[in-house]
């Protein structure tokens, strides 16, 4: 997985609580084991140490395991007499697995949102040592003090070693973390956040409460050093995939510019009702809104906006029976529905799913096939060129 927070300043801590360790009483507990910092808005430091929960990491400082530690005693004493009373292999197999099955009810995540959801909830399917990583911990214990996060850092201690960081894992890590904060985040530093946006998201707030709950709103909640509007770019509700937000005014104004300049590379894929011979092709209609019938879209070679997308097809597809598909998509300029309106005008052929542009066979998907799958920019202050690219997800 990648680092879902800043870490420059937990970093920096990291480096002393290695030394508190490597002198401690504790420090044959921790040998070997991932070790994590965070850092809150208001200089709250926790510190974690991941896997199996010992009394000596309480006593260090330590944040507490995500369960009850009695409950949690109570149930594995059960189980392990059960297992040793029954000789037969098979059966103990499924004890064992009922026994995990008990454990993960008793592990519970206080969320940024205020929510409170046990593993159960959130991973159903969860491996046996997932919640015990030290990123969910330190989330866990922030949010449950009622606190911030600001910057986090992990590293395996070993004395013999110099110091060296790694993100939280892929397999247990990534679904906690993303329940927990409300976001799937690709990529973050200091001055911007990288995030994959699902579908059915707003990316922006709306007019109403009801449509208070974004990307936007969701950044500011988790990090708060975020500024007020941080968004340089929209998808759609129905569209899912990458978004860059800056954090900072300079970020911010930096990537406006960069897009507005198109010096910004946009892929998408979509899966599209119909069948398309032709390799690759450019769809080049001025666009404007219909004003009757916001926030529909519709083609105006007098009075539209430039509006052109670029195609190219990967593959044919079938879905429910339908001949399909499947587009690689770059467009060069970014109107409001622009992929979707060019595809169902254009090529007479809507994306699966498309509730405004699609026909009567939209009913049969239960979402937009539109993904927009790759992002490459510049980074607003290190001036690195960045490229992401999303596994595709329908």
């Amino acid at each position: 997985m990648n680092a879902i927070l800043p870490s420059t300043k937990a970093r920096a801590l990291c480096a002393d609580l290695f030394r508190e360790i490597k002198n401690s009483s504790y420090m044959s507990t921790c040998l070997k084991r991932m070790v994590g910092i965070l850092l809150c808005t208001d200089g709250t430091v926790y510190k974690a140490v991941s896997g199996k929960f010992e009394k000596a990491l309480q006593e260090g400082g330590f944040v507490d395991p995500a369960y009850s530690v009695e409950e949690y005693t109570q149930v594995l004493e059960k189980y392990d007499l059960l297992i040793k009373a029954d000789k037969r292999k098979l059966i103990n197999g499924d004890l064992s697995r009922e026994c995990w099955e008990k454990l993960k009810t008793l592990y519970t995540f206080h969320c940024a949102d205020g929510s409170v959801r046990s593993l159960s909830e959130i991973f159903p399917a969860a491996p046996s040592g997932t919640g015990d990583c030290c990123a969910p911990k330190l989330l866990n214990k922030c949010y449950k003090e009622g606190k911030k996060p600001l910057s986090m850092a992990e590293f395996v201690f070993d004395p013999e070693v110099d110091l060296k960081f790694f993100d939280p894992c892929d397999s247990r890590c990534k679904p906690i973390l993303k329940a927990i904060i409300g976001l799937d985040v690709i990529y973050c530093d200091e001055e911007i956040i990288v995030v994959n946006k699902p579908s059915g998201l707003l990316a922006i707030e709306g007019k109403g409460p009801e449509k208070h709950d974004c990307v936007a709103s969701r950044v500011r909640n988790f990090y708060e050093p975020c500024i007020q509007q941080p968004c340089v770019h929209r998808l759609d509700q129905a569209t899912s995939g990458l978004m860059v937000l800056g954090l900072t005014e300079e970020a911010h104004r930096i990537l406006s510019r960069d897009f507005e300049e198109r010096k910004v590379k946009k892929t998408y894929e979509a899966v599209v009702v119909g069948k398309i011979k032709e390799k690759e092709g450019t769809v080049d209609m001025p666009l404007r809104p219909d004003i009757e019938h916001r926030p529909v879209q519709i083609v105006d070679y007098e009075n539209g906006k430039k509006a052109v997308t670029h195609w190219e097809r990967i593959k044919t597809d079938n879905r429910f029976g339908l001949e399909c598909t499947r587009l690689k998509l770059e467009p060069e300029t970014g109107r409001t529905h622009q992929i979707r309106v060019h595809l169902a005008q254009a090529l007479n052929c809507p994306i699966a799913g498309d509730n405004i542009y699609g026909g009567p066979e939209k009913a049969l998907f239960d979402r937009l096939l539109l993904q927009a799958r790759g992002l490459e920019f510049t980074h607003p202050t290190t001036g690195c060129r960045l490229s992401f690219v999303l596994e595709r997800d329908f």
